[in-house]
């Protein structure tokens, strides 16, 4: 017995080392003991997790975020250490010379008249790309006619000046609104602009290239371009439209003509204009509102208002033989009495409650500028002065300067 535990205590003492012996044992054995026990314990836990796909993945997971924001947080902290200093370029040209740091002045609050994008050391260049705030895009032709209403305060130079035209195209381009009377514009009135100088011609009964051509002193090929839906030889629709690049028409005067009696192409002295400046109201004139014919026949002539055939025409033109009576359709004051452009010898009455009546191409005129007339009174008699290819009478109704369809005010 004595024997069996003394060779135990003999092969306790020759194998295992006993705690005392562990606990007073050098570090430097415990180091290695630990790490191999730790790489058997993360060798059996990879073996065990090996299996767990869903545990690795949470695991992985995990790690990877707290590890991104670690990284994320040590870049803003080396970044918030950086300071960007400025090296001398005087330096810069001797390579034996050691570049001296001059770092940029602490940028302080200024003035908007005073604030610099750079602040840069007395010996140091810099360079900066200057600011194009403007592109340059090339103007190209307009492609189509566009319309213009007549504000309060327009001229004929400045729509023109606005769209980059002469004001003779505006006029050109607008002969049967205006009737060569350019002085006569008015708030509310549309306005062909074409798309360059020249002028806008609306096709008559018998129109032709060549004939278009020859009243606009232009070549008829000229008259082929990308505006107009034409071709050589094709014949021309009653009311086609078509734009006249550099076309010269007919000739008019910028301002009223002077109250002088003058003489109409038959040779008949024409009386002297006269007007009526002053305010107008329906008290004075005792006008009704309503409107009666002023040929005493629906019968028309010629255009209709804002006619298919002639989309620029603002009236409406009545039947009339030379000679026939015209009569006021409303009872007004007489505001213009004599020859204006191409409404030949007109006769303008304002009717004090906003609506104006005009009646053109008279043969001869018995009312002057100043009348107070009555409805259903003489004005004069049916002619074919101005622009007029035969007796007619050209009437418009203008309510605060914007024509009217005289055919919805017919009795």
């Amino acid at each position: 017995m004595t024997l069996l535990r003394f060779r135990s205590k003999l092969i306790m003492d020759t194998n295992e080392p006993s705690i005392m012996e562990t606990a007073s044992a050098d570090k430097s054995r415990l180091v290695p003991r630990f790490v191999s026990a730790a790489l058997a314990k993360g060798i059996v836990w990879a073996w065990r997790l090996q299996n767990d796909r869903q545990a690795v993945a949470s695991l992985l997971g995990r790690y990877s975020a707290h590890f991104g924001v670690l990284i994320l947080t040590l870049a803003l902290i080396l970044i918030g250490r950086v300071t960007l200093t400025p090296v001398s370029i005087a330096n810069v040209s001797n390579p034996n010379t050691a570049a001296v740091a001059e770092p940029l002045a602490t940028p302080t609050l200024a003035s908007a008249s005073s604030v610099s994008r750079y602040v840069a050391a007395p010996n140091q260049i810099l360079i900066a790309r200057e600011a194009l705030p403007h592109t340059n895009i090339p103007e190209r032709v307009r492609l189509e006619v566009i319309t213009y209403t007549i504000q309060s305060g327009d001229t004929i130079y400045g729509i023109a000046w606005n769209f980059g035209l002469s004001p003779y195209s505006i006029v050109w381009s607008n002969m049967e609104t205006l009737q060569g009377a350019p002085w006569h514009i008015q708030p509310g009135l549309t306005l062909f602009i074409p798309p360059v100088d020249g002028a806008y011609h609306t096709v008559a009964e018998g129109d032709t290239l060549e004939s278009i051509a020859a009243t606009y002193e232009v070549s008829a090929t000229d008259l082929i371009n990308v505006w107009n839906e034409v071709e050589a030889g094709q014949a021309l629709a009653e009311g086609q439209l078509l734009v006249i690049p550099n076309g010269t028409g007919a000739d008019f005067d910028w301002e009223a003509p002077p109250a002088v009696s003058t003489s109409t192409s038959t040779g008949r002295s024409i009386p002297q204009a006269t007007s009526y400046n002053g305010s107008v109201s329906a008290a004075m004139t005792g006008a009704s509102g309503y409107f009666g014919l002023p040929t005493g026949s629906y019968a028309v002539s010629g255009w209709t208002f804002a006619d298919p055939r002639n989309p620029g025409h603002i009236g409406l033109d009545y039947r009339c033989r030379l000679g026939d009576y015209i009569y006021a359709s409303d009872s007004g004051m007489v505001i213009f009495s004599g020859w204006s452009g191409g409404y030949g010898l007109l006769v303008r009455v304002d009717h004090g409650n906003g609506f104006e009546t005009r009646y053109a191409h008279f043969d001869s005129i018995w009312v002057t500028g100043g009348q107070l007339v009555t409805q259903g009174q003489v004005l004069g008699q049916c002619g074919t002065t101005g622009w007029s290819t035969g007796p007619h009478l050209h009437y418009e109704i203008r309510f605060g300067g914007v024509p009217q369809d005289p055919k919805i005010y017919e009795p």
